[in-house]
């Protein structure tokens, strides 16, 4: 993090400093939120996919439907043991879907690195 302010501070001339600073956290921010929608889509989507496939609907107890297992904490904590540990696969596997979607960003990340221009 402090590696780009750092190299942002390093690029502008000093009466700019203040404004390329706060561009580069305003940056930041709209990519974390950004990020954050994306992946967390991503989530949503592959937990109810895994949640199915792991839990067929005559599994669970009665009262007790997929959506509330996806959304309720203490729902979860009710199942008994071998339900409990199908849901934890799968929000493991939903989680390990949004690590293999980044891996691309991540690469192009580290790749445009290559790009920037050292400045003294």
């Amino acid at each position: 993090m402090q590696v780009l302010i750092i190299a942002v501070q390093n690029a502008v001339a000093y009466q700019d400093l203040g404004a390329a600073t706060s561009g580069a956290t305003f940056s930041r921010s709209i990519g974390s939120v950004f990020g954050v929608a994306v992946f967390g889509a991503i989530f949503a989507n592959a937990l109810g996919i895994h949640l199915q496939q792991a839990l067929p609907v005559e599994s669970l107890p009665p009262g007790l439907d997929l959506a509330a297992v996806q959304s309720n904490l203490l729902a979860l904590q009710q199942l008994p043991a071998a339900i409990h540990a199908a849901v934890v696969q799968a929000y493991a596997a939903s989680l390990q879907t949004v690590f293999i979607a980044a891996v691309p960003f991540a690469v192009v990340g580290f790749a445009l690195t290559w790009l920037l221009e050292e400045v003294p």
